[in-house]
């Protein structure tokens, strides 16, 4: 079905950006779903006019749309704009994205939803468990042992629950006070009127920090923190087939968390350093060999270096300056499947002698007496 969005949002098809944001937050606030959590209906509106915003706030969007008009993409026949339409789960997401952050200055700088409108997550006055901030430690390691898998024992300094007050923040033997301010419930309730409209907002409180206690007597070891810091060593296990940027994830090794919160992670990122003789791409390895005119024209065997000791290579007779030679499964293992691994490609150079012996002399005079002096031009 065809959608008018100037319609949909009740503007003119010549409204300004001004007037396109002003009837969106309108009809967004009218049909938010937590403002008529009994009337299902007002969230397929809510998704329409968000939908409609999505488009005509975007200058790309609503320039092909004025242009072509709309074309579902469940339409038969040739779609003319297309948009694939959103549900409520995007809307809200948008909506998010458009007013989360700058949404206050619509309203002369206040949030009138503040942070239980818009739900979830780390909220104001939420008491709720928090996890622990992650941390991050890189380790470089060599491409032999990128390929075998290897150990490292690392140092990672994160924060702990203070042992001396088991992070509580208060001295052994006391215990916080309540807030008098929002008397232990860690949030501020405000109600304000915007027009015709009530707003019911809930806020951390300022004096305690949404904790909804006061330290009185800090705890001396880690001063009323309640976490203090640690140097740890862990050693982790390397598997093979890592690359740079791999990221292997620790659990519980970052920073405790808050209020029973479980710990955050730790990551560790690999650094591979650069290889004298191989280059990686993905898990082939690229090198170059170089090889005298004899072993490229009679064919040779030659022992080449490879990540796990020496190789033996067969050099085909009538092998060209630039062939590259190919050895199967002689690359790097695959990181998720370890038992497939990648290829070995080498460039073939052959060595031209700028001084040659005189017996390669010789040699080469007598070669030239044979084939005779030959030219041919490749263009």
């Amino acid at each position: 079905m065809k959608k008018d969005y100037y319609e949909i949002l009740g503007i003119s098809r010549d409204a300004t950006k001004e007037e396109i944001e002003k009837a969106y937050r309108t009809l967004a606030l009218k049909y938010h779903p937590d403002r008529n959590q009994d009337d299902p209906k007002a969230a397929e509106k809510f998704t329409e006019v968000t939908e409609a915003y999505e488009v005509l706030s975007d200058p790309e969007k609503r320039s092909q749309y004025d242009q072509f008009g709309f074309t579902s993409d469940d339409e038969g026949g040739m779609p003319h704009y297309q948009y694939q339409h959103i549900d409520l789960d995007d809307a809200l997401r948008m909506f998010m994205r458009s007013f989360g952050g700058g949404f206050s200055s619509f309203f002369g700088g206040e949030d009138p939803f503040g942070g239980d409108f818009f739900g979830g997550g780390r909220g104001a006055g939420s008491r709720r468990p928090m996890q622990g901030d992650d941390r991050v430690a890189h380790v470089r390691i060599s491409l032999e042992e990128a390929a075998k898998g290897t150990e490292r024992e690392i140092e990672v300094k994160h924060l702990i629950l203070c042992p001396e007050c088991d992070g509580t923040g208060s001295e052994s033997g006391t215990e916080p006070d309540v807030c008098p301010d929002c008397h232990g419930t860690g949030a501020q309730r405000m109600v304000r009127n915007l027009g015709p409209v009530q707003y019911v907002t809930t806020k951390a409180c300022p004096r305690c920090g949404g904790e909804g206690s006061i330290i009185s007597d800090p705890c001396p070891k880690c001063r009323g923190k309640k976490k203090v810091r640690k140097t740890s060593r862990k050693t982790v296990n390397i598997p093979k087939g890592v690359d740079s940027g791999t990221k292997l994830r620790i659990p519980g090794m970052g920073d405790a968390g808050d209020r029973g919160g479980r710990p955050g992670d730790l990551f560790v990122i690999i650094e591979v350093r650069p290889h004298r003789f191989f280059t990686r791409e993905g898990n082939d390895l690229h090198g170059e060999i170089t090889i005298t005119y004899p072993q490229a024209v009679l064919g040779s065997k030659v022992k080449v270096p490879s990540l796990n000791g020496t190789l033996e290579v067969k050099i085909p007779a009538g092998t060209q300056p630039g062939s590259v030679l190919r050895v199967k499964g002689k690359g790097m293992p695959d990181l998720r499947y370890p038992r497939r691994t990648g290829d070995m490609f080498l460039k073939v150079n052959v060595d031209v002698p700028s001084r040659p012996s005189l017996r390669e002399k010789k040699a080469i005079k007598k070669l030239l007496e044979i084939q005779g002096e030959r030219t041919r031009f490749d263009g």
